[in-house]
């Protein structure tokens, strides 16, 4: 039996948590032995097919990579038209990762911060190398990740689906994590503080040879969330996750206060170095 590269590539992809998709073809019941037709594309352009025609598999290609553009992206059957006038009834299959957020900075602030996390459906980790503070009481329900800035790269996945928070109040720890944060995959950088803190952070890092570009810099945010005029911890969590949504939803978080339409989604992305900005569309 032929192997199924193209299932096997849609499984790792899953595994890996990366944005993929899979298109069947839909076949009529045969005598013959049932041959799965498929191809999988991964954001990161893998392609892996059982189809052996190429007219099939030019049609498919720009079908899955605009899917994968789409912020939202449902798994539905769709007809496809082949250059001869033919068509051929597809099912395709999306996964798209969880979005998730790392908290680093395990004090009294961030307590509020993975609370409301968690509760808005994101896989919340929080990292801390004080282990009195990163503690199951102070964090249920989230994961919790014992480590140093310089253990960072080794025990701290982030993948483009995951948004950073950084709030450790010490400078010289949220330097090396801002660092770590801007040189990952993550869309959002958040960090706490006035700007004249990010300002000297941030020429630290040039005296040590550490510089970003403006593309990478669009990523961070500081001051971190939305101005409600947030006081309390637990109205500053709400302002730093409703800024952590407006991004991921692709919105500027104003106010809907005489808006024609108050649902809008994005329709399609742009990367922009190793993040995504999403690009807003309407329905």
């Amino acid at each position: 039996m032929m192997e199924d590269k193209a299932y096997a590539l849609w499984l790792a992809a899953n595994k890996g948590e990366e944005k993929c998709c899979l298109a069947t073809i839909i076949q009529l019941e045969t005598k013959e032995k049932y041959r799965p037709l498929r191809l999988c594309m991964t954001e990161s352009g893998k392609i892996e097919t059982t189809i052996d025609q190429a007219d099939i598999i030019h049609a498919l290609r720009p079908i899955l990579f605009e899917k994968m553009q789409a912020h939202l992206g449902q798994s539905e059957m769709q007809e496809v038209i082949l250059k001869n006038g033919n068509t051929i009834q597809v099912f395709v299959d999306m996964f798209i990762p969880k979005p998730k957020i790392i908290i680093f900075g395990a004090g009294h602030d961030a307590i509020p911060v993975a609370h409301f996390s968690h509760a808005l459906g994101f896989e919340t980790t929080i990292v801390d190398a004080r282990e009195t503070f990163n503690t199951v009481e102070n964090f249920p329900n989230c994961v919790r990740i014992i480590a140093h800035p310089s253990s960072f790269t080794e025990k701290v996945p982030v993948s483009s689906f995951t948004y950073v928070i950084i709030m450790n109040h010490h400078i010289e720890k949220d330097r090396e994590t801002l660092q770590f944060a801007l040189q990952s995959p993550s869309p959002y950088v958040g960090v706490l503080g006035p700007r004249s803190r990010r300002e000297k952070m941030l020429a630290q890092l040039k005296e040590d040879g550490v510089m970003f570009s403006s593309e990478i810099l669009q990523k961070m945010h500081n001051p971190i969330g939305l101005d409600i005029g947030a006081e309390t911890p637990e109205e500053i969590a709400i302002s730093i996750l409703s800024e952590i949504i407006a991004v991921q939803k692709g919105h500027q978080g104003g106010f809907l206060h005489d808006q024609h339409q108050i649902h809008r989604h994005t329709s399609t992305y742009e990367k922009v170095g190793k993040g995504i900005t999403y690009v807003q569309g309407t329905n």
